[in-house]
């Protein structure tokens, strides 16, 4: 499948393989070979290996490889709904058989014809009957495409939701690190499953009708006496696939390498709606359109069109021409053959032959299509059932947390000589290096510092989003690898600004945070109350039952610019969009979380900076709320902004650089006047400082 993206490819990589892993890849593409291919706008890198035999052997090892997964996917579709997928199965097979059974009552009509107006004997009874038959099976034709199209559409509806609740299940399992992999990408859906189904009953259909139409155009060669006929309506389709140049059978990169189709890609980009005030109130809107023009100018008539096309189309008029020909080759061969042979010929058996040869190339061409797409789908489908292979990179430990005699105590922490670089980073440095820190349970830390100093990835590493890349990390004096993830997920709460509001009630956003009590509207209100969301929600018409982010999916046609159209009405009747501010947003989540304290199972409170859209007066409401919900927890602070909680923070941490600059109580920390904390703190102080009256 072809991956096409607007950048270029990365240039420094990340090395990733360990030595082993490393001399096996070396061995499995010796002899690859990476061939590039300009195509309009676009710069193509295609894999190919200089082994023809050994592409062969690896495609069958493929189509081998995918055989167990067809399987699956069969049974799974036929344990949703047996009698579905039989009715779709017989449609199927109907299919494949129809056309040739079409060809076959046309064939008798015309040899019907042919011989009463050759001995000129009546006939209308007869050629009446084939007629009746013809359209009567024509008839009963289109009634069981209309059935298998009607049982079809049931079947999709099935199969889809089936494995989009698979694949979102897998997705829901996956932990941060691994979802951040390139290698475990999901790109499959619910429909593709579907779609390769489809295909793939499409390419047995294929083969069903392609071979039912070589019988009847068999049988009638062989009254003609010409049995090779078949042989000539062969060649064009034959041809044609083995010139059949497609990319999604290669491996293969594409990027857009036109500096000018990107510089009007980002001219394009401009004028949407997040640079809008940007735009109008820098008054660049003359200058983007010149700029635009200027790079269309230079583009000038370079192809953007997808690369996938343009590399399936011919580059020489040589493939088309040579097709068409071939087309033709069936009735010059019949013509020859009448000239040669009269006495096997007649008007009708030329007839029959150039309609069966139409019929036969058609169905040829659509099964070699189909197997491209077969072989494809088959690719598709090991891709569906591979994700369930996805393992999780944070392992998994089996001792419960916490442990009895911790019940009531904060979560404690002890990291040692770790260190973490994020997966895929472009960073020369490490995120964090050679940590060493000791969190008593139940304190109450406050960790500040610069952007980028390592703050909030401290956190996510004492929250398991990730693990050291080296080191060591315990929890209450045990590994934390050796806890049970869902233990320490149920014991945490992180408050973070990246938290998102769910396209859900605001009931529910709140509930969530307490799942067995999510339909506890007096504890949704109160934690509501705590997180201060409560003001905002009531004077909503339809409060607490409000829909987020939720708006009808409509489509609509030619109505543009007709407002007063009765259909534009109804329209407007359909229920908007809630959109809420960001401060309301961070409360929403900070009820969230207040919710989750009712569980009984909080033993951590990450705060990473979640008040960043809060006024003074908010932020101090929610940092006291949850120092009231303090006992039994152990709560930690990440922030840039020096308040009241540094003063009161049994111990501060003050990053830089990934390293712990200094560590202690706030007093202790400002008698350092030299030190990273102080001089912060300074700034920040001093931007509140009495400035002197101007003359």
């Amino acid at each position: 499948m072809i991956v096409a993206a607007d950048v270029k490819p990365p240039q420094d990589a990340p090395e990733t393989l360990d030595t082993a892993e490393k001399t096996k890849t070396s061995s499995e593409y010796e002899d690859v070979v990476i061939e590039e291919e300009q195509l309009g706008v676009y710069r193509l890198l295609v894999a190919t290996t200089k082994s023809t035999r050994r592409q062969y052997q690896k495609n069958l090892e493929e189509i081998q490889a995918s055989i167990p997964h067809l399987v699956s996917l069969f049974k799974d579709i036929y344990a949703l709904s047996q009698s579905l997928f039989i009715c779709v199965l017989l449609s199927r097979v109907w299919q494949g058989l129809e056309d040739a059974l079409l060809m076959h009552l046309s064939t008798r009509m015309l040899r019907v014809i042919e011989v009463g107006l050759i001995t000129g004997k009546p006939f209308a009874a007869e050629v009446l009957w084939a007629m009746v038959l013809r359209l009567l099976c024509t008839a009963i034709v289109a009634y069981l495409r209309w059935i298998g199209d009607k049982y079809q559409a049931k079947l999709r509806s099935l199969v889809t939701a089936h494995f989009e609740l698979t694949l979102m299940e897998v997705k829901l399992r996956l932990d941060v690190p691994t979802s951040l992999d390139a290698s475990s990408k999901i790109d499959v859906s619910g429909s593709d499953a579907w779609n390769a189904f489809e295909d793939i009953m499409t390419y047995l259909t294929s083969v069903l009708t392609t071979l039912s139409q070589m019988v009847v155009i068999l049988r009638q060669a062989r009254i003609s006496g010409d049995p090779f006929f078949v042989l000539v309506c062969l060649i064009k389709p034959i041809f044609a696939n083995l010139t059949y140049r497609a990319l999604w059978e290669k491996v293969c990169y594409a990027y857009v390498s036109n500096v000018d189709y990107l510089r009007m890609s980002s001219m394009q980009a401009l004028v949407g709606g997040g640079f809008k005030e940007d735009v109008l109130t820098g008054d660049l809107g003359a200058w983007i359109i010149q700029e635009y023009r200027a790079a269309r100018d230079k583009l000038g008539d370079i192809s953007n069109e997808s690369p996938f096309w343009q590399y399936y189309r011919s580059s020489t008029p040589f493939k088309p021409v040579v097709e068409s020909i071939l087309d033709d080759l069936p009735m010059a061969y019949c013509a020859v053959n009448a000239v040669l042979y009269p006495s096997r010929f007649s008007i009708a058996s030329i007839a029959i032959f150039q309609s069966s040869s139409s019929s036969l190339r058609y169905s040829l061409d659509t099964l070699f299509r189909s197997g491209h797409e077969f072989q494809k789908n088959l690719h598709s489908i090991k891709e569906i059932y591979s994700t369930r292979n996805i393992r999780n990179k944070i392992m998994d430990g089996k001792v419960a947390y916490p442990s009895a005699e911790k019940a009531n105590e904060g979560m404690s922490f002890e990291l040692k000589d770790l260190t973490f670089s994020y997966p895929g980073s472009h960073k020369k440095g490490n995120a964090l290096n050679k940590i060493n820190l000791s969190i008593r349970g139940g304190s109450l830390v406050v960790i500040v510092g610069a952007n980028g100093s390592g703050k909030s990835t401290i956190v996510r590493i004492l929250s398991r989003l990730f693990d050291p890349t080296s080191g060591e990390l315990m929890i209450d004096g045990s590994k934390a690898a050796d806890y049970h993830i869902a233990d320490l997920r149920q014991a945490t709460v992180l408050l973070s600004q990246e938290n998102k509001i769910y396209p859900l009630s605001f009931a529910e956003n709140i509930g969530l945070g307490h799942l067995d009590s999510v339909h506890d509207m007096e504890l949704v209100k109160k934690a509501a109350e705590q997180g201060g969301a409560t003001e905002f929600i009531s004077k909503l018409d339809t409060g607490y039952s409000t829909q987020l982010n939720q708006s009808a999916d409509t489509i609509s046609m030619n109505l543009h610019g007709k407002n007063d159209h009765p259909l534009h009405k109804e329209m407007e009747k359909l229920e908007k969009a809630v959109n809420i501010s960001g401060g309301e947003t961070q409360r929403l989540v900070a009820a969230r979380s207040f919710m989750r304290f009712n569980s009984g199972k909080i033993r951590l409170v990450v705060v990473d900076e979640p008040s960043s859209a809060l006024d003074a007066e908010g932020e101090l409401q929610l940092f006291n709320r949850l120092l009231e919900a303090r006992e039994g927890k152990t709560m930690i602070f990440v922030t840039h902004r020096f308040g009241h909680l540094t003063k009161h923070a049994d111990t501060i941490i003050c990053m830089k650089d990934g390293d712990i600059s200094e560590m202690g109580k706030h007093d202790e920390l400002m008698k350092n006047e030299g030190g990273e904390y102080s001089k912060l703190y300074n700034i920040q102080a001093g931007a509140f400082a009495e400035q002197p009256p101007t003359a």
